[in-house]
């Protein structure tokens, strides 16, 4: 083993112990800060509080609309009511429509309105691509019930 004999080995070896716990005494606090950054940036980057609220009037109204839907009800006056056209509209062989707002729940967050007969069947936070897929619609599918199957 190697002995240190000189004088400026204790003292450089104290320095590097109250060094390391310094460094080690501010890692949470800065890596805490440096989340709480990276939360910020992203936050105002993405133009939408993380929350469900909307953070423009649009969105606002489009959530208030959404949350007075109730399953059944007809669909056509609630597209009347959001007081512009879907981004996407389509259908399937099974009888459902997919409506799709965008940017309702956040930036990228959409919402989607499916109906069965001129009913809504479904409504929320989703994309018609996610909600046609032919899975949805088989026997055990999400719509099985709403599509008599």
């Amino acid at each position: 083993m190697y002995k240190l004999n000189t004088p400026a080995s204790p003292l450089a070896m104290l320095a590097g112990a109250a060094l390391l716990a310094l460094a080690s005494g501010c890692t949470p606090m800065t890596a805490g800060q440096m989340a709480e950054a990276g939360y910020n940036v992203a936050r105002t980057t993405l133009g939408a509080s993380p929350s469900s609220v909307g953070a423009d009037e649009r969105q606002k109204r489009l959530q208030t609309i959404l949350n007075g839907i109730e399953i059944g009800q007809p669909v056509q006056p609630i597209i009347d009511s959001m007081g512009e056209p879907p981004k996407e509209k389509s259908g399937n062989t099974s009888g459902f429509t997919c409506y799709e707002f965008s940017g309702v729940y956040s930036a990228t967050d959409a919402a989607v309105i499916v109906a069965n007969e001129g009913k809504v069947a479904f409504y929320g936070n989703s994309r018609c691509n996610a909600e046609m897929q032919a899975a949805n619609f088989r026997a055990d599918g999400k719509y099985a019930t709403a599509a008599g199957q």
